[in-house]
């Protein structure tokens, strides 16, 4: 079965702390976490406070038995110089093995162009995130690569391949065939880290977006996300969490498997 986390931001501005007591009993098993690059997320992992949310974090994780799929991010807009002390990306780093996160994730400027640089320099600079990660145990991904632009696909496989690092494959869900994410899945392959999904777009999407993911390898983890770091706070998360998990579900069922369901129903 596929890894299915739900990310901070889509239920912003609660705390990982409170994501990580939400998520039992909702279907989600693991949760992404951002750390790094972003004011709002500040005042969570600085000083004092920073202290006691990753000490806690790391109870709460093991009490409820949930992972961390990833931590981000670190931005790729200048020369990663040396940060012994964790000021920039380095903490980053550092969160990501506390937590026992699989990925970091990196962006270059803006998401949907290479930002200026020319080919060489980005290969240079994303190598030398992934030998600063790999003593974490972390692998480097480049996010988000759209499934719908495979000229973008290409340019970040070609950013990634030589240091062996992977990307995240967004998946507009009601714009995206299940044809269009099985082409950019086998394209991608052992650079697939995961595949993301909009919170926002999947419950606007509801039923009909069934089946967009059935060809999902089952190593493949999905992730959910929030638009902009937004999230939709509500009165009553577990219920929304649940909800989006449903249709996750359904969008990563495979035919054979929706059968059979179907023909057991009263």
């Amino acid at each position: 079965m596929n890894r299915l986390a739900v990310h901070q931001s889509v239920v912003h501005p609660r705390d990982p702390l409170e994501l990580t007591e939400l998520l039992p009993d909702t279907g989600w098993d693991s949760l992404g976490l951002h750390v790094g690059a972003a004011e709002e997320v500040e005042h969570w992992w600085s000083g004092g406070a920073g202290q006691r949310n990753l000490a806690r974090l790391v109870d709460l994780l093991l009490e409820n038995r949930v992972t961390v799929l990833d931590v981000g991010r670190v931005q790729l807009d200048q020369t990663l110089r040396p940060d012994p002390v964790h000021a920039g990306h380095g903490r980053v780093l550092d969160l990501g093995a506390r937590f026992g996160a699989r990925y970091v994730t990196a962006r270059f400027g803006a998401p949907d162009s290479p930002a200026g640089r020319t080919l060489a320099e980005r290969v240079d600079l994303f190598g030398r995130l992934a030998d600063e990660a790999r003593p974490y145990r972390l692998r480097p991904l480049l996010a988000p690569v759209p499934v719908s632009r495979p000229d973008l696909l290409a340019d970040a496989l070609a950013v990634v391949g030589p240091s062996h690092g992977g990307l995240v494959l967004d998946v507009p869900v009601s714009a995206t065939t299940p044809a269009e994410v099985e082409e950019a899945v086998d394209t991608a392959w052992a650079h697939l880290g995961y595949v993301r999904l909009s919170a926002r777009q999947a419950e606007e999407a509801g039923a009909q977006a069934a089946g967009l993911l059935a060809t999902l390898p089952p190593h493949v983890p999905v992730a959910i996300g929030g638009d902009d770091s937004l999230g939709l706070a509500t009165d009553d998360p577990v219920r929304r969490l649940r909800a989006l998990h449903e249709v996750v579900d359904r969008m990563l069922e495979h035919p054979l498997a929706r059968e059979k369901r179907l023909r057991a129903q009263p």
